[in-house]
C-alpha cells in the first residue's frame, strides 16, 4: 500500500491507507477562491474507479511511496496532487500507483 508524506507545522507526517491511527488526519485542500480546507485523510484510490466524484487539489504532501514502510521517497512538494472528495475524506487519486499530479 503506497503511503504519503505531508508537512504540518514543520513536522513531517507520514500516512497510509493501512494506518489506522494516521486515518483521519486532517490534510488541507484548496477551494477555487484560494483558501484551504481540511478534511480528514481517507487513504488512496485508482482512477480508473471514480465516475462522478468531487476533485481536489491536495496541498502540502512532500513526498510519495510505493510502500507504507516508507524506505524510498519520491519529492512531489513542488506539486499539488489530485484527490477526492468522498463521504466527508479526501482520497489521493492514483494512476498506475503514482498520484497525480496538478498545477
Amino acid at each position: 500500500m503506497p503511503a504519503i508524506r505531508y508537512r504540518h507545522n514543520y513536522k513531517a507526517v507520514v500516512m497510509s491507507g493501512t494506518d489506522e491511527h494516521r486515518k483521519g488526519q486532517m490534510i488541507p485542500a484548496y477551494l477555487k477562491d484560494g483558501s484551504l480546507i481540511y478534511y480528514p485523510f481517507g487513504g488512496f484510490v485508482r482512477r480508473e474507479v471514480l465516475t462522478y466524484e468531487q476533485y481536489v487539489k491536495l496541498t502540502f504532501i512532500d513526498a510519495f511511496s510505493h510502500s507504507d514502510d516508507g524506505v524510498t521517497w519520491e519529492d512531489i512538494s513542488s506539486h499539488k496532487v489530485l484527490g477526492v472528495f468522498m463521504r466527508g475524506e479526501y482520497f489521493v487519486v492514483l494512476s498506475d500507483g503514482k498520484p497525480i499530479m496538478v498545477q
